[in-house]
């Protein structure tokens, strides 16, 4: 379960028609009175999102399906109703195909209308019209009729094929109008698991979603026809799951989130040493890429490691050096002595900046045999040119492979065209089905996977098999920019390193003296998820500062203080 007032899960569609069927069945909450509370809360956000609008009777237009979404659209339409707005309802499909609930608020919709003729001489501050598939195309469609809310009730979460024919042409007419547009739980179009568009799609200013937010939602393209999502409560809670919660988490980028996330896991005990937080071993760099080594370097120091040790050419040791005079540092050579190494840290980064050649190659063949050998099986992240040499060298993904099915953990954090490339597979078929591809790829790997693109996954496939992701909100499009990968690796080097040390605490203070018994994958997954949050919220902080345009990778380092700005334990331990 996720941790209460932090996190929220998102669910597939499948997630969240099993939470609802056994709200209702297990529990005994009547669908009506979930539909009620849905409605309700949708009007609310409405009239919150565009307060000004409704300082005055508005023209409303809300364009209901067939199943229990179309439901939630009339009920919002009486609600509008009763409130003294002018408000049509479009409902769409044929009358024995309605749902249960649909009939039934439509029924209560019915006799309001009804009312409302009877005492038409006496009442005209509002008005309801109900009109069908029909009465719009012969006289709606191209009326031109103006509307200062369009809601678009259509499919919801249920639509599990592309939105075509009819239903396309009717959504697209809903687009072309005037008028603020509302969407009910997702927009008509979206696909609810992975935020794809195969036909057509409602375009949303906001999106009120009802229980938890939809995996679609958050992930590109569905999460840019949402607009503002807020997500509705309506008594649809964990309870509902039964125990068997959903794969998908995500964080809010609110202040209290960002505390509760990073002050708890990155406390600091007054009596404590540098040993405490974290000894990094960073294998980065080559004479023609240092800058990607400095970059991870400043990021791991920034991000709370007590110690760092770089491993690169000869070369860069003058200039990282006098650059980060805090850090280590062990040139490559043929007498490098990696056991040694490995032995002092407490968690490897390789990748950033260490290019192709066959003798980069070898040293991380060199890294990973000796970890593999080691009784501590250390986490390591693999990042950029370590990613390609995995990627191009089936000797080493295979070791990858037998590390992590040994028990050791590998965390890697590939861009879409790296991951690409570990996938041997085009873009094209890459972005078509990218959370089963980063499904398939954890699972087949073992590894902990942080998939970079403009909305980040972090996942991994548990001892039992079971597969979990982390969505992330935060971050923005002045973050494609070269370097802000390394300033990852590093955030996520340092964080490892400290669950690292925590978890071998852990288990000596159980009498467990091997590692291996005490590491759990689920603690590596989310020091690794809150990595990628202040990665994205340090890169929110520098566009504040520089603009989106102008920021660069070194001003997502620079704005780390203020967020790890945690005080230390009161009492010491």
């Amino acid at each position: 379960m996720p941790e209460r007032g932090i996190m929220s899960y998102v669910v597939t569609a499948q997630e969240m028609r099993r939470a609802d069927e056994n709200t209702i069945t297990r529990f005994g909450v009547p669908q009506l009175v979930l539909m009620e509370r849905a409605a309700l809360s949708a009007q609310d956000f409405i009239i919150e999102e565009w307060q000004n609008l409704f300082t005055k009777r508005v023209r409303i237009l809300i364009v209901a399906g067939n199943g229990n979404n179309g439901g939630d659209g009339v009920a919002l339409a009486r609600l509008f109703y009763l409130q003294g707005h002018r408000v049509t309802v479009l409902v769409s499909g044929k009358e024995e195909k309605y749902s249960d609930a649909l009939t039934c608020q439509m029924r209560i919709l019915e006799r309001y209308k009804a009312e409302e003729e009877r005492q038409r001489s006496t009442n005209t501050d509002r008005t309801l019209e109900i009109i069908t598939d029909d009465m719009w195309e012969k006289n709606v469609r191209q009326s031109g009729e103006n509307y200062e809310l369009v809601v678009d009730a259509l499919f919801g979460v249920g639509l599990s094929r592309p939105l075509n024919g009819a239903d396309r042409e009717k959504v697209e007419w809903m687009n072309s109008l005037h008028g603020k547009k509302a969407a009910l739980d997702i927009p008509s179009g979206v696909s609810a698991q992975d935020g794809s568009i195969p036909g057509g799609f409602f375009q949303a200013d906001l999106t009120v979603t009802f229980g938890f937010q939809k995996t679609g939602m958050l992930l590109y393209p569905g999460k840019e026809f949402c607009g503002k999502i807020r997500c509705a409560g309506i008594g649809i809670t964990e309870d509902s799951f039964l125990g068997k919660y959903p794969a998908g988490i995500t964080l809010d980028k609110g202040e209290a989130a960002r505390k509760e996330c990073l002050d708890t896991f990155l406390h600091r005990k007054k009596n404590s040493h540098k040993g405490n937080y974290g000894k990094v071993l960073l294998f980065a760099g080559s004479t023609k890429s240092p800058g990607a080594a400095l970059l991870a370097g400043r990021a791991v120091l920034r991000s709370g490691a007590g110690m760092l040790q770089f491993i690169s050419t000869p070369e860069n040791r003058d200039l990282i050096l006098s650059e980060l005079p805090e850090a280590m540092y062990q040139a490559v050579t043929r007498d490098t002595d990696w056991d040694m190494l490995l032995d002092w840290c407490d968690a490897v980064i390789a990748g950033p900046g260490i290019g192709l050649e066959k003798e980069t190659e070898e040293n991380l063949w060199k890294i990973m045999t000796l970890m593999s050998e080691a009784k501590e099986r250390k986490p390591l992240v693999l990042d950029a040119d370590g990613l390609n040499l995995a990627a191009s060298s089936e000797r080493l993904f295979r070791l990858i492979k037998q590390y992590t099915a040994a028990g050791g953990i590998v965390i890697m954090t590939p861009h879409m065209a790296e991951f690409a490339r570990l996938l041997h597979s085009s873009m094209e078929e890459l972005q078509a089905e990218r959370m089963k591809k980063l499904e398939c790829f954890a699972r087949e790997s073992g590894v902990i996977l942080a998939g970079k693109d403009a909305v980040t996954v972090v996942c991994y496939a548990d001892e039992a098999g079971q597969f979990h992701y982390y969505i992330n909100q935060t971050g923005n499009s002045g973050m494609a920019t070269a370097g802000s990968g390394d300033v990852l690796s590093g955030i996520v080097g340092a964080l490892t390193a400290l669950c690292a040390v925590r978890l071998r605490e852990q288990g000596n203070l159980r009498g467990k003296l091997s590692f291996e018994e005490n590491f759990t994958k689920k603690a590596y997954f989310e020091a690794v998820y809150r990595a990628v949050f202040v990665h994205g919220l340090a890169g929110d902080r520098a566009a504040e500062k520089y603009g989106e345009i102008s920021m660069k990778a070194g001003d997502i380092i620079d704005a780390l203080p203020e967020l790890f700005d945690c005080k230390p334990d009161v009492n010491v331990h």
